[in-house]
């Protein structure tokens, strides 16, 4: 199947359409009543991979999705843009604890550069919304992504890393209803921002003003930087920080997935934030800048324990 599409599944789910990917598993079941698609996902990263051609440049794609059945109070869906590599390397834009969560993660699902932005207070089982992002690349590799709910923006993001796109709907432990699914190009997004290390001119009209400490000591950021990629631009560099998140058990730690979060040490700064993994527990903080000491806090989100920290930590350098 080919860009553009437009499928409102009126008859059932056209042969070829779409395929299941992840890391978990999922069903998707044609609802002759509705004349929707009922997608069933376990508790795990699974995907609703849409068979269209990969896009490396400048498309959108829109979902009308209604949310059936969750295990939790807070729904975990949303956008998850495939680079095809291994189960779920590429960028995923999803409804996570209540919030729209933008990282870049790789083959195994370990997020990066993780942005928590824009509240997704509606999410609730009952909820039906029109989501759509609006995709393109620039000429530096950035790609910039709007998204979209019932028509009006709500919120802008940019992030870097893999060449080509391929849509997909996620979902964890959850059941959601497709009522349509349309992609096409080119997108609604104007150039992306081209990233300049000391120019003041506004994108989207919006600036902001950096602390005097935001990097390491031998960088002096005082002026008015460009929005796009302001967390990643100044701790950007060729080291990680790495660890697991677990839970006392009587008799082997479980590993557990819990938000943590990369502090600047010296200014308490959130440089990036991630989820641990639920089946090794891990989590990375990769391509950060060695020179400076960072702090890592584990949050347990279920409220049985206190935050964990570990201090004065040194990234250590990539292979």
């Amino acid at each position: 199947m080919a860009y553009p599409f437009n499928e409102t599944f009126a008859t059932g789910i056209p042969a070829g359409f779409a395929t299941a990917g992840g890391s978990g598993s999922m069903t998707a079941t044609w609802n002759a009543t509705a004349q929707a698609v009922d997608l069933v996902f376990s508790q795990a990263s699974a995907l609703w991979q849409i068979t269209a051609a990969t896009q490396s440049s400048d498309f959108w794609f829109e979902m009308d999705v209604e949310i059936i059945a969750s295990p939790t109070s807070t729904p975990r869906f949303g956008f998850w843009l495939w680079d095809g590599m291994g189960a779920l390397e590429g960028h995923a834009l999803i409804v996570w604890e209540g919030f729209w969560d933008y990282s870049a993660r790789n083959a195994s699902g370990t997020a990066s550069e993780s942005e928590t932005r824009p509240s997704a207070w509606w999410a609730g089982v009952g909820a039906r919304r029109t989501l759509r992002i609006d995709v393109k690349k620039s000429a530096q590799g950035i790609w910039s992504t709007l998204l979209q709910m019932d028509g009006e923006p709500v919120g802008g993001f940019g992030k870097r890393y893999y060449a080509s796109f391929l849509p997909c709907i996620f979902g964890w432990g959850i059941t959601v209803r497709l009522h349509r699914a349309a992609g096409g190009t080119p997108s609604a997004l104007g150039d992306a921002p081209l990233l300049q290390r000391r120019a003041a001119r506004s994108v989207v009209g919006r600036r902001i003003l950096v602390p005097e400490h935001a990097a390491a000591l031998k960088f002096n950021h005082r002026g008015l930087r460009l929005l796009t990629g302001t967390r990643s631009h100044y701790y950007h560099g060729r080291h990680r920080i790495r660890g697991t998140v677990k839970e006392k058990g009587l008799q082997a730690d479980v590993p557990v997935s819990r938000r943590v979060l990369l502090i600047d040490e010296r200014t308490w700064f959130v440089v990036r934030a991630a989820w641990s993994d639920a089946a090794t527990g891990a989590y990375a903080f990769e391509r950060i800048n060695p020179d400076i000491r960072y702090v890592v806090m584990a949050f347990d989100h279920q409220g049985n324990y206190r935050a964990v920290v570990a201090d004065n930590l040194h990234a250590e350098p990539m292979p």
